[in-house]
């Protein structure tokens, strides 16, 4: 049934991916440690750095098993870590009549995913027995044809007379739109957001009954987010983010990101984020603390450079007005950004002046 090709690239393109190509044929599996320096064939590796382990073919289905190490082994090898890996694959339904000449894909595409643990809790903390499980989906969005588009759907949370803990949240991806779903975000808005809750909006084309208050929920307050390659998120057993009540949150904003790549416009999706709380308060409040570089025009990357480093410092006057005198203690962090960026690097430091 041909062959199939899996690669680990710094980008989600072809060019500088560690690639493997293989096949089964006459019951016999063939599989290639290769290096695709540009959009072309990429030549088989001096060095062989996999070991297939076993192969079979049936039913128009190819299977190939193969082992490597994680660490990088020479300079065309790319290192598997904790974190996004981005994956790139293709195959086409012939088989190569050389090792050398495997014919052009027919389908190919790319993946972000989680191959090892650390993103997120390794062992979720255990939930209260008294905890409520809540959905926050989109309805049946009809995804515009576009490569590029974020949804706004607004949602009220269960209204409690005292408040209530939110302990929990997991991404909820609909089934074949792993590819689809790029990041999702929750923003906390006012209850002005009240008579909207039944529409749901392009956040970057609303319709015009849609006033700026609600519009502008979207790049506040943050209560969670979840990106590709991520998983699902616990607080400690300590720690809860307020909800309902006199002060907690009650309506939110769900940003989801679709990275419509082919610009396909047959997707409807129903994907978002599950929520639990518990009506049992924990011994303390959680929150969210956002930092980094506005996103913008003017966030611009100079012409003729191999690399460009772009920093945001929060100073003291910052952090005098939004934290309590006593401090915060960080307990989790996460780091976002799209193919261009290649390095996040967060540093909390503290500085005594006496």
């Amino acid at each position: 049934t041909g062959w199939v090709g899996l690669g680990f690239s710094p980008t989600g393109f072809m060019p500088e991916s560690d690639v493997v190509i293989g096949w089964v044929k006459d019951g016999r599996g063939y599989l290639k440690d290769r290096f695709a320096a540009t959009r072309t064939v990429p030549p088989i590796d001096h060095f062989q750095n996999v070991q297939l382990l076993s192969s079979s073919e049936a039913e128009g289905m190819t299977i190939l098993e193969f082992k490597r190490k994680l660490a990088a082994c020479e300079p065309k090898d790319r290192s598997i870590e904790e974190g996004t890996t981005r994956i790139i694959y293709s195959y086409n339904d012939n088989d190569p009549v050389s090792e050398d000449s495997p014919a052009r894909h027919q389908v190919s595409g790319r993946v972000s995913v989680n191959l090892l643990s650390g993103t997120g809790n390794v062992e979720p903390a255990s939930l209260e027995a008294d905890h409520v499980k809540i959905s926050l989906l989109n309805s049946n969005v009809r995804v515009p044809a576009t490569p590029t588009t974020y949804w706004c759907s607004p949602f009220k949370l269960p209204v409690l007379q005292d408040e209530a803990h939110i302990i929990r949240f997991d991404p909820v991806v609909q089934r074949n739109h792993e590819e689809l779903i790029h990041h999702i975000v929750v923003y906390q808005c006012g209850d002005d957001i009240q008579p909207f809750l039944n529409v749901s909006w392009d956040c970057d084309n609303p319709p015009d009954n849609v006033p700026s208050q609600v519009r502008k929920c979207r790049g506040l307050t943050v209560i969670t987010a979840w990106a590709v390659g991520g998983a699902g998120f616990s607080f400690p057993s300590h720690v809860g983010l307020p909800m309902s009540g006199a002060t907690g949150t009650q309506y939110v904003l769900m940003e989801t990101h679709y990275n419509n790549e082919q610009s396909r416009s047959t997707y409807v999706d129903s994907s978002g984020m599950a929520v639990y709380y518990t009506p049992t308060k924990r011994q303390n409040d959680g929150a969210i603390f956002q930092l980094g570089h506005i996103v913008s025009p003017l966030l611009l990357i100079p012409p003729g450079l191999s690399s460009v480093e772009v920093q945001n410092t929060c100073p003291g006057r910052c952090t005098r007005a939004a934290l309590p005198v006593g401090g915060i203690n960080v307990f989790a962090s996460l780091l976002h950004s799209h193919t261009v960026g290649e390095t996040i690097l967060f540093l909390l430091c503290c500085f005594y002046i006496l």
